[in-house]
């Protein structure tokens, strides 16, 4: 989406946002999130609801996860029966990752890439009622034993089916979050109004930031960065290459991507929000013979039998971000912390 509809959209959001300050948030999946104090730091929310997961629960299903990340993904030879198995435990934009990659390393002749993971640290909300979910904190290992922190959520489907909604990694520390008396975290809802961005909207603000740059409309709600404000510098540089050097045309766009968002209270009242985005970009062949055709980039080359474009060349990626909201009245702006993405799809024409 791009230029004055979505602009408009947001704005009616963000007033509606800034007059519904006062009442009271939730869409019935989480338990009462908890107002700032005075300081600035919320207080540890009271264990008064029974969690539909508990802490030890959630550990189970996370260990079961990783075990057969670990041990399938290792396996030699590698069976279809591994893929499928592993597939099943992926959801949402992780599954749409996971599954390119394993189409690209099959067109390649060679195999998906393998991690081990270090111990987890769980952030388990004391979920009301609605989908039951936890998020958790994990070293991830390459092949080659250089380990990031990855930020993981995981999902219940059915009664004891459990997969990966979204995994991204993380380039900046994560805040405290905030935990009861229990151990247990607080969801808050997409509608939450107690913090500077609504969770629902971090997503098309942070898509128009990638678009529009330092000067756009949502300048000054979220910092600037390589995976917001660069992207638009980045965008203007390549259309202007694109079609001096490749008589071509060039866009890309960002949307919210139509996968759930989770989010929970962090200790300063702030919220650490995990949401996806789709970029779309675009090249087409304005001038014939000038560019005879367009190369399928490299990264892209597994997800399509055809080495090239005659007409238009459409590449879609799935990104995953996790970032940090400041509490509502700090006059910050929100921060990406975590990010994992690819190609999951390839339009040729």
């Amino acid at each position: 989406m791009r230029g004055h509809g979505r602009r408009g959209v947001l704005a009616l959001a963000l007033a509606l946002a800034v007059a519904s300050a006062a009442a009271c948030s939730g869409s019935g999946d989480a338990a009462p999130s908890p107002s700032a104090s005075a300081g600035g730091t919320a207080p540890a929310p009271t264990p008064s609801v029974r969690p539909q997961v508990t802490l030890e629960e959630a550990g189970r299903a996370l260990r079961d996860i990783l075990s057969a990340d670990e041990v399938l993904g290792s396996a030699a030879p590698r069976l279809l029966a591994d893929r499928h198995h592993l597939l099943k435990q992926a959801r949402d934009g992780h599954l749409a990752l996971a599954q390119a990659a394993y189409d690209s390393a099959e067109a390649e002749g060679g195999d998906p890439p393998r991690y081990t993971w270090g111990e987890p640290r769980l952030l388990v909300p004391r979920l009301a009622r609605g989908p039951v979910w936890f998020a958790a904190v994990v070293d991830r290992r390459d092949a080659a034993g250089r380990a990031r922190p990855a930020v993981l959520t995981v999902v219940r489907q059915g009664a004891d089916d459990w997969q990966v909604s979204s995994l991204s990694l993380l380039d900046d520390a994560l805040p405290e979050v905030a935990l009861d008396a229990e151990g247990y975290a607080t969801a808050l809802a997409e509608d939450d109004m107690t913090v500077a961005i609504s969770p629902r909207l971090m997503a098309p603000l942070h898509a128009t930031t990638a678009e529009e740059g330092a000067a756009g409309f949502s300048a000054g709600l979220i910092a600037e960065g390589p995976h917001t404000t660069a992207h638009a510098a980045e965008i203007a540089a390549a259309r202007t290459e694109e079609k001096r050097d490749g008589c071509l045309g060039y866009d890309s766009i960002f949307a919210a991507a139509g996968y759930p968002v989770h989010a929970l209270r962090t200790g300063d009242g702030g919220a650490l929000v995990m949401y996806s985005l789709v970029r779309t970009t675009t090249r087409t062949i304005k001038v014939d013979p000038c560019a005879p055709y367009i190369a399928v980039p490299r990264q892209a080359r597994g997800l399509t039998t055809e080495p090239y474009a005659r007409k238009e060349l459409r590449t879609v990626e799935t990104q995953q971000y996790v970032s940090v909201v400041p509490a509502k009245e700090s006059g910050e702006p929100a921060r990406v912390v975590g990010y994992l993405g690819g190609i999951t799809k390839v339009f040729v024409s």
